[in-house]
C-alpha cells in the first residue's frame, strides 16, 4: 500500500512537472511571437540571432544535464570524474550544479539585454535620427534648402569637439548632434557616385538597416569570442587554483566588473574620437584655399594612424608560407585612411566590432554571476558598511552598474554603425537596396493616389452627367453619388461583387445594410488589406459620400472594385493620368497648381483642402518646388511609376 501511495504521489508530481514545462514553453513561444510583432522588419534579424544564441545556451544546459545522468544504472560522467580526481562521488556535483545555474541566468540576462538593445536601437536612437532626417527633407527650392541646411549645420567654436573628448560627447546639447548628423548626411549624398543619390535619399533608413546588421552581429557570439572568454576565465582559474574561497572569488568578481567598465568606456572614447574625424567641416571652418572647391560640406580630416605591421606580432622565424596564410585567413591588407582610424589597418573595424561584442557578452556573464552566485556576498559587504537595507540597496546599485555598462556598449555600437556606413566603408549594395525601396514606395503611393484621384474624377463625371440629366428633367434634383447603384460591367466584376456582398453580409450583424468603420477595417483585413489609423480613416472618408459615418454595400463596391480594376494590368496609368491632367488644367495652360487641384475637387461641394494626401502627391510631382507642374513633368513621373510597377 505504501508503494502504491508513493507511486501515486510520483505520478501526480510527474504530471505537475509536465504541466509546468508546457506552461513555460507556451509562455516562451508567446513571448517570441509578441517580440516578432512589436519589432520592426529591419530588426527581425536581431530576434533570429537571439533565438540562435538561446539555442546554443540551451544545448550547453542539456550537456551539463547529460553529465549528471547515470550511465547504465551506474555512475554518471561527473561522478566518475569526481572519483578519479578527488576520490569522492559528490565532490564535483555542486560545481556542475553551479555552472548549470549560471548558464540559466546567462540566458535570462541575454534575453533582457537584447530587449534593452532593441529598445535603444529602434525607439531611442531611431527617434533622434528620424527627427534630424525630417529637418533635412523640408520641402523647398535648392537655394533655400542649402541656406537652411547651412544654418542647421553651423556650430560655435566652443561647441566643436575636434579632439573627440568623451566628456564633451556626453554633455553636448541636441542641436550639436543634429548638426553632426546633417553634415554627415549631406556629405554622404553629395559624395556617393554610384548610385547617384537625390536630396530626399532616406539616409536614416540606410543607417537603421546598418544598425540592424551591427546589432544582430553583436548578438551572434563567434568562435573567437568564445576563445577570448575562455582565455579570460583561464586567467581567473589560474589565480584561484591554489585555493577557492568566497572572499577570493568575490574579489576576482570586483576585478572583472572594473575591467568590463573600463573596457566599455575606452571603446566609447575611441569610437567618439573616430566619429569626430569623420564629421565633415563647413567651408567657413576650412582654409580659404579650400573654400571655393566645396559646396556645402568638405571632406573629413583624417589623422594618420600608424599602419599595423603583422610581422611584429608573429614570432621570429615564422615561415613566410605561414605568415602569408595568416594574412589571407584574417583578410589582412594595407587599410584605407578610414580603416586605419580604428588601428590594425584593414582589420581595424573588425577588431573593434569583436571588442564591442565581447564587452557586451562579458557584461552579461558578469550580471549572471552576480545574480546566481555573488548576491549573498555583495549584500553582506553592503551590510557591513551599513545595515541589511543598505546591503540590498548596494546589490541593486551593482545591477544598475551592469545596465549602464550595457547601455554604454549600445551607444558605442550605434556610433560604430555611423562610422562604418559612410565615406570609404560605405555599403554600396545596401545603398542600392534602399534606393530601390524608396522608388518602390514612391511608386506604390503614387498608384494609390492615382486611384483616389481617378475615383473622384469618375464621381465628378457622374455629377456632370447628373447635372445635364437634371437640366433635361430626367433625374431628381439633389441626387448624390451615394444613390447610384454599383453596376458590374463584366463577369469578373459580377463575381467580385458577389464575394464582396457575402463578406459584407457576414460583418453586417444587425442587418442594417451599413457597416461601421471598425467593421470595414475587419472586412478589409479578411480581404488581406490591413489598414490602421490614418490610412483606414482616409479610405472610410473616400467611401462615405454623405458623411453619415457608415458604409453601404454600394459605397464599398464603388471604391474597392474600382481600386481592384485600377491595379489590374488592363488599366494604363498613363491614360488615367491624361484624363486627370485635362480635368485639372481647365484653362488649357498646360500646367497645373495645387490650388487648381483643390478648386477642382471643391466643385463637388466638398472641402478637399484638408486632403494631405493630395498635397503630398503634388509635392512629389513638383520636384523643383516651383509651385506648378507642367504636362511633361506630370506624364514623365507617371511613366516612371508605370515602369516601376511592372
Amino acid at each position: 500500500e505504501e508503494e502504491e501511495a508513493e507511486a501515486a504521489v510520483k505520478t501526480r508530481w510527474g504530471f505537475a512537472f509536465v504541466t509546468i514545462i508546457i506552461i513555460f514553453s507556451v509562455a516562451f513561444e508567446s513571448g517570441v511571437e509578441v517580440l516578432r510583432e512589436k519589432v520592426p522588419e529591419d530588426l527581425q534579424e536581431v530576434v533570429s540571432a537571439l533565438l540562435e544564441e538561446l539555442t546554443t545556451l540551451g544545448f550547453l544546459g542539456f550537456a551539463f544535464f547529460i553529465t549528471t545522468v547515470p550511465i547504465g544504472g551506474g555512475e554518471s560522467l561527473i561522478e566518475r570524474a569526481s572519483m578519479y580526481s578527488l576520490h569522492e562521488k559528490e565532490a564535483l556535483q555542486e560545481l556542475f550544479e553551479g555552472l548549470h545555474y549560471l548558464v540559466f541566468f546567462v540566458s535570462l540576462s541575454f534575453i533582457a539585454c537584447t530587449v534593452l538593445g532593441l529598445y535603444h536601437f529602434h525607439w531611442t536612437g531611431n527617434a533622434a535620427w528620424g527627427r534630424y532626417e525630417q529637418l533635412a527633407n523640408a520641402k523647398c527650392d535648392e537655394d533655400t534648402r542649402a541656406k537652411q541646411l547651412t544654418e542647421l549645420m553651423t556650430l560655435k567654436p566652443e561647441e566643436w569637439n575636434p579632439e573627440g573628448s568623451l566628456w564633451k560627447e556626453w554633455c553636448k546639447p541636441d542641436h550639436v548632434s543634429q548638426a553632426e548628423y546633417l553634415r554627415i548626411r549631406t556629405r554622404f549624398i553629395y559624395s556617393c557616385e554610384e548610385p547617384k543619390l537625390s536630396q530626399d535619399f532616406p539616409f536614416h533608413t540606410y543607417l537603421q538597416k546598418r544598425a540592424s546588421e551591427v546589432f544582430s552581429g553583436m548578438i551572434k557570439i563567434t568562435a573567437l569570442d568564445w576563445l577570448a572568454t575562455w582565455l579570460l576565465l583561464s586567467l581567473f582559474f589560474g589565480v584561484v587554483q591554489e585555493g577557492v574561497t568566497a572572499d577570493r572569488l568575490l574579489a576576482l568578481y570586483w576585478f572583472l566588473l572594473i575591467m568590463i567598465m573600463a573596457l566599455t568606456i575606452l571603446l566609447q572614447a575611441k569610437i567618439v574620437w573616430v566619429k569626430q574625424q569623420l564629421v565633415p567641416r563647413l567651408p567657413s571652418e576650412m582654409q580659404s584655399s579650400a573654400r571655393l572647391s566645396q559646396k556645402l560640406v568638405g571632406a573629413p580630416v583624417y589623422k594618420d594612424q600608424s599602419t599595423f605591421n603583422s610581422s611584429t606580432y608573429l614570432p621570429k622565424g615564422t615561415p613566410p608560407e605561414i605568415a602569408s596564410f595568416l594574412k589571407s585567413a584574417f583578410n589582412y591588407r594595407l587599410g584605407t585612411k578610414h580603416e586605419r582610424l580604428f588601428w590594425f589597418s584593414s582589420l581595424g573595424p573588425s577588431v573593434f566590432s569583436h571588442l564591442t561584442r565581447l564587452s557586451m557578452f562579458w557584461s552579461i556573464i558578469s550580471l549572471a554571476m552576480l545574480l546566481s552566485h555573488h548576491m549573498p556576498g555583495v549584500v553582506h559587504l553592503g551590510t557591513r558598511l551599513g545595515n541589511i537595507w543598505f546591503g540590498y540597496l548596494f546589490f541593486v546599485v551593482i545591477i544598475a552598474v551592469h545596465v549602464i555598462a550595457i547601455g554604454v556598449v549600445y551607444v558605442s555600437a550605434r556610433l560604430f554603425t555611423l562610422c562604418t556606413s559612410i565615406e570609404q566603408i560605405t555599403d554600396e549594395e545596401l545603398v542600392s537596396e534602399v534606393v530601390r525601396d524608396q522608388k518602390f514606395q514612391k511608386c506604390q503611393k503614387a498608384i494609390d493616389m492615382l486611384f483616389t484621384l481617378n475615383f473622384y474624377m469618375q464621381q465628378m463625371k457622374w455629377l456632370e452627367q447628373q447635372a445635364k440629366e437634371e437640366a433635361a428633367g430626367a433625374v431628381t434634383h439633389g441626387a448624390t453619388p451615394r444613390s447610384a447603384h454599383f453596376e458590374p460591367k463584366s463577369e469578373e466584376e459580377k463575381k467580385a461583387l458577389a464575394e464582396l456582398e457575402e463578406l459584407f453580409n457576414h460583418f453586417d450583424e444587425d442587418n442594417s445594410g451599413n457597416l461601421s468603420p471598425h467593421e470595414v477595417g475587419e472586412l478589409l483585413a479578411t480581404m488581406g488589406t490591413r489598414l490602421h489609423g490614418k490610412e483606414l480613416d482616409n479610405l472610410i472618408k473616400l467611401m462615405d459620400k454623405d458623411g453619415s459615418g457608415d458604409i453601404s454595400l454600394d459605397e464599398l463596391a464603388n471604391v474597392m472594385l474600382s481600386r481592384k480594376k485600377m491595379q489590374s494590368k488592363d488599366v494604363k496609368l498613363s491614360d488615367v493620368a491624361e484624363d486627370l491632367f485635362r480635368m485639372f488644367d481647365k484653362e488649357g495652360k498646360n500646367e497645373i497648381s495645387l490650388e487648381q487641384m483643390f478648386a477642382t475637387f471643391g466643385s463637388m461641394g466638398q472641402n478637399w483642402s484638408d486632403m494631405t494626401d493630395v498635397k503630398n502627391f503634388f509635392d512629389v510631382l513638383d520636384a523643383d518646388g516651383g509651385g506648378t507642374v507642367d504636362r511633361d513633368e506630370f506624364m514623365d513621373f507617371i511613366a516612371d511609376v508605370e515602369a516601376l510597377a511592372k
